[in-house]
């Protein structure tokens, strides 16, 4: 609902400034400058004093496209795959880092004289 009260006020907004930019009738050009001056001061006014209700219907179109769908088969076995291809990289990297470790308490190793 969020969404629909945020796009008629912004449409609202827009078609009341270009009406009134229309009514300045400068020419050959009066219905650009009436598009771009309503487009700009909506967007203006939307975000400047319908922020509350801008960020609602943002969460509110996240939640219907975004968030609560459902995986596939195949998505899932992707991100079992990508997730176990993860976590042999890090069991590797922790093995490096403790072999480094080993290496440097043990110190430099002197060579005999010969």
């Amino acid at each position: 609902m969020s969404v629909l009260k945020y796009s008629l006020l912004r449409l609202g907004a827009f078609f009341i400034v270009f009406a009134a930019c229309l009514m300045l009738d400068l020419g050959r050009y009066t219905v650009i400058f009436a598009l771009i001056v309503g487009l700009i001061v909506s967007w203006a006014l939307g975000y400047l004093f319908f922020n509350r209700l801008r960020l609602e219907a943002g969460q509110e179109l996240a939640r219907r496209f975004g968030g609560d769908r459902k995986l596939g088969s195949s998505e899932l076995d992707d991100n079992q795959a990508e997730d176990a291809l993860a976590e042999d990289f890090h069991l590797t990297q922790e093995k490096l880092r403790a072999q480094q470790r080993s290496a440097e308490e043990q110190g430099p190793q002197t060579e005999s004289p010969r």
